[in-house]
């Protein structure tokens, strides 16, 4: 990928406590928005080839629903097990009301 910025959605499209999937590029990326951020995460569980978009937001942390691994939406580092790996983690910028993710 070109390290470029790429407008992914509108901030209406995503309000506080919320998760949306969307791809860049055939990339799925999780945007959630925890604890007045957003953020920007691979949408894949480390664990498991599995979607975190059907986990759920705990403070500034996602949840797996497969076996309950949590990941930091911050770092993209795992805070329980299974998962041992971290997943990955991407730039987040609003212009005006669009969301914008740096690949």
């Amino acid at each position: 990928m070109s390290n470029s910025w790429h407008t992914v959605a509108h901030t209406d499209e995503l309000p506080p406590g919320q998760m949306k999937r969307v791809e860049i590029n055939g990339q799925k990326i999780l945007l959630a928005h925890a604890e007045g951020e957003i953020y920007a995460v691979d949408d894949t569980c480390s664990h498991e080839d599995f979607s975190l978009s059907y986990g759920c937001l705990d403070g500034d942390m996602i949840k797996c629903s497969l076996h309950g691994s949590r990941f930091s939406l911050k770092t993209g580092e795992p805070q329980e097990e299974p998962a041992d790996e971290p997943i990955n983690t991407y730039e987040v910028k609003l212009d005006n009301n669009n969301i914008l993710v740096k690949l």
